[in-house]
């Protein structure tokens, strides 16, 4: 796509600006010592000089108690004053057309920032700068941007150094997250599931996909894998990975039944039939006849570190995963929209983008994410006339 390029060329001019805001909004070497945990630290340190002079063990029990509930408050404090006016810092990035800034500063701070911004797009750029989705929050609420929730997490938890002692390491430390509501978009999305309504409570069942009826078995296997693989690539960042099992689950038994969809029969029957070794399995011979097997994706979603994902821009190595070229496709001689056996011709169209996603053989070209539809002369005569549906 070629939008988001112009994006970058067109924002360049953003890009400095914000640069160059941040190098005059930018105060200070560093945060000022919070006032109260220097008197706890004081008092900490008094405390031991008494303990190390006393010889009578019950009083130093006594101090030692003391100590300990010293050293418990000084765990509740920070050791920075967050209310410094002299420490503010901007941090600014950019993605596209999408934006985020964070600031260590006021709330005033931010508003001026804002109204920076939308006279600089509006007078410099000719752009206007959304209201609606351009939002100043707390950093410990979640902002989007790029379809993760990001938020400061601040807690007072603490964990034991290599010494065994007590330090509080969670203090205002970024998270990032993966909604159930982008869960259930993307779902929506790929036509996986139904949403129902109990109690005023929403309940999400996995659907099969019809448009997927005519694929061969290696096909839909591959396209269900490349989709949770595709989505946990993406979101295998966030702090709460483990919750796109939830995406997974819905995913897996709208798997089942596509197959069963496929060959009219029950789910538990194609769990039976394609089940080995407790794996969901599809075997295929490639171009060779060789017997291969492709398994359904099974390996969890542990988060990944930026190091572990360092990769994810690598052109991609492409495999062959079975009968999807044109021509094979075109001598199956089987209507890849109504089923029908007969010569086949191709449909075409530009872009994907361009499909509006209304009329079911759209949708069974946007399911399949392909521009080509193989389709029978009847199918292909009621697309062009437009009374497919």
């Amino acid at each position: 796509m070629i939008s988001p390029i112009l994006a970058n060329i067109y924002l360049d001019k953003l890009d400095k600006y914000v640069k160059e805001f941040a190098d005059k909004f930018n105060i200070g070497n560093e945060k000022k010592v919070n006032p109260e945990w220097v008197r706890l630290k004081g008092k900490r340190e008094r405390l031991v000089k008494k303990i190390v002079k006393l010889k009578d063990e019950s009083v130093k029990r006594k101090i030692i108690t003391e100590l300990k509930e010293v050293n418990n408050m000084r765990m509740n404090i920070p050791y920075g004053d967050d209310m410094d006016a002299g420490y503010r810092r901007l941090k600014y990035v950019r993605y596209a057309d999408d934006f985020l800034i964070g600031i260590i500063g006021s709330k005033s701070d931010s508003q001026n920032i804002k109204e920076d911004i939308k006279n600089f797009l509006s007078e410099k750029l000719k752009l206007e700068l959304s209201d609606e989705k351009t939002l100043i929050t707390n950093a410990k609420s979640p902002a989007k941007f790029l379809g993760y929730e990001i938020y400061i997490r601040k807690t007072n938890a603490t964990k034991r150094n290599v010494e065994g002692v007590k330090m509080r390491v969670f203090s205002a430390r970024p998270v990032l997250n993966v909604s159930m509501e982008t869960m259930r978009k993307k779902l929506l999305e790929y036509d996986a599931m139904t949403i129902k309504h109990y109690n005023g409570r929403e309940a999400w069942k996995a659907k099969s996909r019809p448009c997927m009826r005519n694929n061969d078995d290696l096909e839909i296997i591959s396209q269900y894998n490349a989709e949770i693989r595709g989505f946990y690539n993406y979101y295998s960042l966030a702090n709460n990975s483990f919750t796109i099992d939830s995406f997974y689950n819905i995913m897996e038994y709208s798997m089942y039944k596509t197959y069963a969809c496929k060959y009219s029969t029950t789910k538990r029957s194609i769990i039976n039939k394609y089940t080995k070794d407790k794996e969901f399995i599809v075997t295929y011979a490639n171009k060779k006849g060789e017997v291969r097997e492709r398994r359904f994706y099974n390996d969890g979603f542990k988060r990944k570190t930026l190091n572990e994902t360092s990769s994810t821009d690598l052109m991609p190595n492409p495999a062959t995963i079975g009968r999807t070229s044109m021509m094979d496709r075109l001598q199956a001689r089987r209507c890849e929209y109504c089923g029908a056996t007969d010569d086949l011709q191709m449909h075409h169209v530009r872009k994907l983008k361009d499909l509006k996603g209304k009329k079911d053989w759209e949708k069974h070209m946007i399911a399949r994410r392909r521009k080509t539809l193989a389709v029978c002369v009847n199918c292909h005569r009621k697309i062009h006339n437009g009374n497919m549906d």
